[in-house]
């Protein structure tokens, strides 16, 4: 009787205690457990008790998990046991703490070409020891290469998933589009299956990893799996134009129809990848230019191929593959066509130098939207006006304007969505915040702007836009020109060029002279040798930072240096001043005690007089009544200087936020603040979409490096 596998948690099974749930699936349940003679992490996979009772399942199932035991390398998930226990089948093999390869993708879209092409190689490494070994995995895709926190891929169920799930893989619509859409034609045919077909479906991996599509897409698996054996490879510059024509020439040779034409080892495949990013490198490659499919051209070349030599004999289907051969002799594909050569030699009339004319075009409509989503906010706020408090004011527009401002607040965020629906990896934190800065500084600006009486709120809108030019200039702006220099700044200082950097360096420089000329500006202060020092060391440390790191780093970060050298500048002259509204308080403290302690002692001394000066009294029975002189008064102390200096502290911050909020409204500062963001957020577009793939790429907390491929 087979152990239901509900009771394993918290026991011990096959030497593992185990600990949680990971999943289940068709063909079981999925463990995490500490091996206890190992002491490490593990997973314990059980087959489900549905499929251990066919003598079949179970003969395959033991069999290539003793093949997976053999194989021995960093991107193959390693199998250390596998059997049978209390009537269940097993095996533990190594647990890897990551995401897959589909669920990366599905939540953060295509990856770059640096990282997409660092996971494809490793994976074509292990590929390259297990076909070393004579093993074949047959089912290579993105929902089978885990991303370890490591940034390392490793294949998993290596050999088991169509082994042992074969036929009902191709009775369940769901598992069957899911493998279909990665396997290689001479599966989809049942013929004789070798280590080609499993870079096949690495080339399809790599596609879909670049595009998040994949290469063959129809409503059925009989329907992509014959596209696979009859239609033309899409061209992936179509697709994602970003793409290197290096790639596209790689995955058209990975995936070609015939075993023989594609590459005939993982190791060959990977040297011709070097070669091609190499030539690309070297300039020797025309890796700007895009080709561009015409479904017309290319059926024309299909056609003038010569067929494929009729008369073959048919190879014999795979048992496990009886029923996709069946209905294959019902439907009959049309033949293969060979592979279409690619045409290096093309006019030049016919060559479209693509990526910079298209993505200078994105570019141009990402600024015009950005734009006219920020005048949609500005409208919006435009149809109210300063309330009571904060509140009342940012909710004005809806209750003055109700539908004038929600259709104007619902086209900018309408704009705002198209613009991240513009980029190419879609939603990024750092755009959004751009972006969502941009609405609420152009909404709260247009409310706030102090502005004539104006009958419509789109002479509102253009009265606050013009001030905002009008003041671009003004000396109470320096401080939004430091900031927008800092932010410009952080976005160069990661990016690996001399130009860059110095770039950066530069433009933190001036943003902290702006800084510097803003707080000093009126004021007859010479700081302290300590303060000026310790800003000077974190600038200096920011300097160091921006020329030698090249990603974001915890602590030798220059974006931190440079904000707290920009903080200590607000300190360092902050301190005088609070120092001399402390000492001012003093003073009037000090003339308010001692006009109190003066004020009693006069007190103090008119009593003394009346008590000399009274009239001797007596009581009933003629004993005189003792009287007491008054007692001295208490003299008066001032306050300690630290309660001074804590509302001294208060009061001068105080002032400093009501002198810079009454700059931002009436030079429409808050506008200007808008227009910046706006510009931020263009910025960040266009290094996305130029530059993307020139550099590392960190997607959800896994690093990628082409390290190997130098």
């Amino acid at each position: 009787m087979i152990e239901p596998v509900d009771n394993l948690l918290g026991s011990m099974f096959a030497g593992c205690k185990i600990m949680q749930k990971l999943g289940q699936g068709g063909m079981g349940s999925v463990y995490l457990a500490r091996h206890e003679a190992l002491d490490k992490l593990v997973c314990v996979k059980l087959l489900s008790p549905e499929l251990a009772r066919e003598e079949r399942n179970v003969e395959f199932f033991l069999r290539e998990a003793r093949s997976a035991a053999k194989l021995e390398h960093p991107n193959i998930v390693h199998v250390y046991n596998f059997g049978q226990e209390n009537g269940s089948y097993f095996i533990v093999m190594s647990y890897v703490d990551g995401k897959s390869l589909a669920d990366i993708v599905a939540e953060k879209g295509p990856l770059s070409v640096d990282a997409a092409t660092f996971i494809i190689v490793r994976v074509m490494e292990g590929l390259s020891h297990a076909h070393s070994h004579t093993i074949i995995h047959r089912d290579i895709k993105p929902s089978n290469i885990l991303l370890g926190m490591d940034g390392q891929p490793r294949i998993v169920d290596f050999g088991l998933a169509r082994s042992i799930n074969e036929e009902k893989q191709l009775t369940i619509a769901g598992e069957m589009v899911g493998t279909a859409y990665f396997m290689s034609p001479e599966q989809g045919l049942a013929a004789k299956v070798d280590h080609r077909a499993d870079l096949y479906s690495t080339g399809a991996t790599y596609f879909y990893l670049l595009t998040g599509r994949y290469p063959f897409e129809g409503k059925s698996a009989i329907e992509v799996i014959h596209k696979h054996i009859s239609d033309p490879f899409p061209n992936i510059i179509v697709v994602n134009p970003n793409a290197p024509l290096w790639i596209s020439r790689f995955l058209e040779k990975m995936m070609r129809k015939k075993p023989e034409d594609r590459y005939q080892t993982a190791v060959e495949a990977i040297e011709d990848m070097k070669r091609l990013m190499a030539a690309r490198k070297d300039g020797t490659d025309i890796s700007t230019e895009r080709n561009i499919e015409i479904p017309e051209i290319s059926a024309r070349f299909a056609k003038e191929e010569t067929p494929a030599a009729a008369g073959e004999p048919a190879p014999a289907p795979l048992i496990s593959d009886r029923s996709m051969a069946e209905s294959f002799k019902r439907h009959p594909p049309a033949p293969a066509p060979s592979p279409v050569k690619p045409i290096l030699a093309a006019p030049a009339n016919l060559k479209l130098q693509m990526p910079r004319l298209y993505n200078s075009v994105k570019a141009a409509i990402h600024f015009c939207i950005t734009f006219a989503a920020l005048g949609c906010f500005l409208l919006a706020g435009a149809a109210g006006k300063p309330g009571a408090d904060p509140a009342a004011s940012l909710s004005s527009p809806l209750a003055l304007s109700p539908v004038s401002a929600a259709i104007a607040l619902a086209a900018g965020l309408a704009l705002i969505i198209w613009a991240i629906a513009m980029k190419p990896r879609k939603f990024t934190g750092l755009h959004a915040f751009f972006m969502l800065a941009v609405a609420l500084s152009a909404y709260a600006g247009g409310i706030y702007v102090p502005a004539p009486e104006t009958p419509d709120m789109v002479s509102k809108a253009f009265f606050c836009f013009s001030t905002a030019l009008q003041n671009m200039f003004s000396s109470s702006n320096i401080l939004i020109y430091a900031l927008f220099l800092y932010l410009a700044a952080s976005k160069l200082a990661f990016i690996d060029h001399w130009a860059a950097k110095t770039g950066a360096a530069l433009i933190y420089a001036l943003s902290l002279f702006l800084a510097y000329s803003h707080f000093k500006s009126g004021l007859d202060i010479v700081p302290d040798k300590a303060s000026m020092l310790l800003t000077g060391a974190c600038a200096l440390a920011g300097f160091g930072a921006v020329f030698t790191q090249k990603q974001f780093a915890v602590f030798f970060n220059p974006v931190l240096f440079f904000l707290a050298a920009h903080a200590l500048l607000a300190v360092m002259f902050a301190a005088p001043q609070i120092a001399v509204i402390t000492e001012n308080k003093i003073k009037e403290e000090t003339v308010r005690v001692e006009r109190l302690n003066k004020e009693a002692n006069a007190k103090y001394q008119a009593g003394l007089i009346a008590f000399r000066d009274a009239v001797p009294e007596y009581d009933l029975e003629g004993r005189p009544v003792e009287k007491r002189p008054p007692a001295p008064p208490e003299k008066a102390q001032p306050a300690g200087p630290g309660a001074f200096n804590q509302a001294a502290r208060a009061e001068y911050y105080k002032s400093l936020a009501s002198n810079l909020a009454n700059n931002l409204l009436n030079t429409a500062g808050l506008v200007f603040i808008a227009l910046f963001l706006c510009l931020m957020a263009n910025i960040s577009f266009v290094e996305e979409a130029f530059f993307a793939g020139e550099k590392d790429v960190d997607f959800i907390g896994y690093k990628a490096r082409d390290g190997g491929l130098q």
